[in-house]
């Protein structure tokens, strides 16, 4: 299983399906099996998929099958085949670059704040946000991101990405990536133009 470390629980997920993406989170890898939830109850058919994972160094692309599916309350839970066909690309969707700067990140349980992180970027894009934190997040928490860019504040709604321990100074932490899910355009394109600058 060394080789196919990307694999991860906690790691996004793309299923694409008759032209159309969804977006769930790796929960297990057992027996050469994936399995996968979505946050909110998802019918999808049992068939042959397309699939791309997001892990820490780039976007796995490969072919799957839906096993079976499973829900508990408003959670879905599908049972997907071993991955085939598997590519690897360094290339991301939207520009990253390693600007460092101030975000504060609310995460709630239920309707109900459990914690709020104050900390500052490893690197960000369009679409989302990589940091170090002191211990490793849940996908089960909601999140709300408040970044401060340039003299603007975003503000959006996030999901967990990756929270993979990483040694720093003799201790462990957790590289942790989330994705933005309902920044809007705008704020995306002045992301995407700070990142182009930092290049530059």
């Amino acid at each position: 299983m060394d080789s196919y470390s990307f694999l991860k629980p906690s790691n996004k997920l793309e299923i694409i399906l008759d032209g159309k993406s969804y977006f769930c989170t790796i929960y297990y890898v057992e027996n050469e099996k994936l399995t996968v939830f979505f946050d909110q109850q998802t019918e999808l058919p049992e068939k042959e998929i397309e699939i791309n994972i997001y892990a820490e160094d780039g976007i796995y692309n490969a072919t799957s099958r839906i096993l079976s599916s499973n829900y508990l309350n408003e959670t879905t839970f599908y049972m997907l085949s071993f991955p085939s066909n598997i590519k690897h690309s360094q290339r991301r969707e939207f520009l990253r670059a390693n600007i460092e700067t101030d975000f504060a990140l609310t995460l709630s349980l239920d309707g109900t704040q459990v914690d709020k992180i104050i900390s500052t970027t490893k690197n960000i894009c369009a679409k989302g946000i990589a940091f170090i934190a002191d211990r490793q997040m849940s996908a089960y928490t909601n999140m709300e991101v408040e970044l401060y860019l340039e003299g603007k504040v975003i503000r959006t709604h996030a999901e967990l990405v990756y929270s993979n321990p990483i040694r720093v100074d003799n201790t462990f932490k957790f590289l942790t990536a989330v994705t933005f899910t309902d920044i809007s355009k705008e704020e995306m394109n002045f992301i995407t133009l700070q990142c182009m600058k930092f290049k530059g």
